[in-house]
């Protein structure tokens, strides 16, 4: 790595953060923000020699990775995206999926199976709820399927909370 004298600034070539770094310890061989490596051996400089012919581009193409689509494709997927708009714009909450970050979808509500056994707080003296639903949402984009307290279950737990804050 060159070292740099205490009149150098230091930028990382990475995402162009200015590193002031130590006199004593000396430069940074890591940027501290983005945390790329700060040698020399990734960067590639390029210098372009002007001639009367001008620049050559290659007469082949490079083959283009997208994926084509047909326009019966292209229609089938407008429509199920116009489908999910239409079912999130009538949805009073959408939370965003912990995965891909689309909006998901209310597939259903789902209460609490017989099986569950509800943990008892020591400081409670009883569980948070012995009963309760979920809603159960699932994303239109990568399919997980993700479960939240439904409003009112929600709106107890917060006033069962509120109520043992109050008794101390």
């Amino acid at each position: 790595m060159t070292r740099l004298s205490q009149s150098e600034n230091q930028v990382c070539p990475w995402c162009h953060t200015e590193i002031v770094w130590d006199p004593e310890i000396g430069p940074e061989e890591e940027c501290p923000h983005c945390f790329n490596e700060l040698g020399e051996y990734r960067s590639l400089n390029l210098q372009v020699e002007s001639s009367e012919s001008g620049i050559q581009y290659d007469d082949e193409e490079e083959p283009d990775n997208e994926l084509e689509l047909s326009d019966e494709e292209l229609q089938l997927a407008d429509d199920y995206g116009e489908g999910v708009q239409q079912l999130l714009d009538s949805q009073e909450e959408a939370p965003e999926c912990s995965s891909c970050h689309s909006f998901m979808l209310l597939a259903g509500t789902e209460p609490a199976s017989e099986a569950f056994v509800p943990f008892v707080h020591p400081a409670l003296a009883k569980p948070l709820q012995a009963s309760f639903g979920v809603q159960v949402y699932l994303c239109p984009s990568c399919f997980k399927v993700e479960r939240q307290l439904t409003e009112t279950d929600r709106l107890a737990l917060v006033e069962q909370l509120r109520e043992h804050g109050t008794k101390k």
